[in-house]
């Protein structure tokens, strides 16, 4: 009886002793903090540095006397030798029913497109968003108070419509466009009748690309002055105000190779090599970046002026003249990891004569599995706020870092082959 009691006693122990083994696991594994990853991704940073700019170009201004100017060409537009850039009108009537004359050509060239295409399949539901987002972007203009593309926002607006008849059926639709198309047609040629006589046709002097910016810069410098251009003449050009030319009517740019002389203010600028092509972005009006090729370096005084030349983008920089531009002289490729992720290993090493010394080594952590795997990292840029571009320290290791890793984030107590997911 005794020997009975001493058995359930002892089974009833070993029960507790389960039961609360089991409620340990329990609360430590409930108490233990959830694992936070994110995945690694290849990126590049470019490292640049700023420079004042000035464009340097071949121009040739046209200047003109006349009062009442029609310009038939758009900025940056080319134009060959002799061909047409301008009308000088007799009175401000003849301008003005020359420029009503554009408006109507342009709205009978939309109309017979919206009839051209009306009869081909169309989607309702594409045509029911574009309507509404016309309606939109013209209730934005008359609340901002922008008037100037108001009657083209609304010629496609009802361009629109008719093309949204045409695709629920309504058999009137061509009929309508092509009444509207004979009434304005009818009263362009009346405005052609009635136009007065143009007193003047202003040509191209050569063939180039056009651009109604004229700032007086052209008569100060020019491409053939760049290679005996000096600093302190490229500080005083970067820092002169230049009044424009009241009489003149545009410019044309000759060349389609054009200049940015730029001054940096450092001694040396670590990259940059004459001969060597580099990136350029634009602080105003132009948003994208240009390669250009440098074609001059001089160093002096702690500063530096150097030469590119490019022969691409001249119709898009036609505006541009003083700029503050980023000389991207260096790209750094790596993998980009969130601050948090990167962990420091100290170890006190001893050399041959017994000096010891502390040397750090640089790393994250990775799920591989359902293990942390340590993967030793180097680190190639650092950004001041959010992440580190790193790369493997072996590149050729079969266990190293890649693009697309997950890595851990929450690395406090966890080791090398840790299991961190069941």
């Amino acid at each position: 009886m005794k020997e009975s009691t001493l058995v359930n006693k002892v089974i009833i122990g070993v029960i507790c002793a389960a039961v609360i083994l089991y409620f340990a696991v329990y609360l430590a594994l409930g108490f233990k903090p959830d694992l936070v990853t994110t995945t690694a991704y290849s990126y590049s940073v470019d490292i640049g540095t700023e420079a004042s700019a000035l464009l340097v170009r071949d121009e040739q201004v046209i200047s003109t006397t006349g009062q009442y100017v029609d310009i038939l060409l758009d900025e940056g537009e080319k134009v060959s030798k002799g061909g047409k850039i301008a009308l000088i009108h007799a009175s401000q009537d003849s301008l003005e029913t020359r420029q009503t004359i554009q408006s109507l050509e342009a709205e009978i060239q939309q109309l017979e497109y919206s009839l051209s295409t009306g009869t081909q399949a169309t989607n309702s539901s594409k045509l029911d968003e574009e309507v509404i987002s016309s309606m939109v972007a013209i209730r934005s203009l008359a609340a901002s108070g922008d008037l100037s593309t108001l009657e083209d926002s609304a010629l496609h607006l009802r361009t629109m419509v008719f093309q949204r008849d045409y695709s629920y059926g309504n058999t009137e639709a061509a009929t309508q466009i092509k009444q509207l198309i004979s009434d304005k047609q009818k009263q362009l040629d009346s405005l052609n009748a009635s136009l007065s006589q143009v007193s003047q046709t202003i040509t191209s002097p050569a063939s180039g690309c056009f651009s109604g910016e004229v700032d007086g810069f052209e008569s100060l410098i020019n491409p053939s002055m760049l290679s005996s251009l000096t600093m302190q003449q490229l500080n005083e050009l970067l820092h002169r105000e230049v009044a424009d030319t009241q009489t003149a009517l545009g410019k044309v740019v000759t060349s389609n190779t054009w200049y940015l002389a730029t001054l940096i203010d450092q001694a040396s600028v670590e990259g940059l090599l004459e001969g060597k092509t580099y990136k350029i972005s634009f602080s105003d009006d132009y948003y994208g970046m240009i390669s250009m090729n440098l074609d001059r370096l001089v160093m002096e005084n702690d500063q530096t002026m150097a030469i590119f030349s490019t022969n691409t983008n001249l119709s898009d920089t036609t505006l541009l003249r003083q700029q503050t531009v980023d000389i991207i002289a260096q790209q750094v490729e790596g993998i980009r990891i969130p601050r948090q992720a990167l962990r420091v290993n100290t170890e006190t090493v001893t050399d041959d004569e017994g000096n010891q010394s502390q040397v750090n080594s640089y790393g994250v952590y990775t799920v591989v599995g359902t293990q942390a795997e340590w993967q030793e990292v180097k680190v190639v840029y650092s950004d001041d706020d959010s992440f580190y571009l790193v790369q493997p320290v072996d590149e050729t290791a079969s266990s190293r870092l890649r693009a697309g890793d997950e890595v851990i984030l929450n690395t406090t107590n966890i080791t090398d082959g840790m299991v961190v997911r069941s």
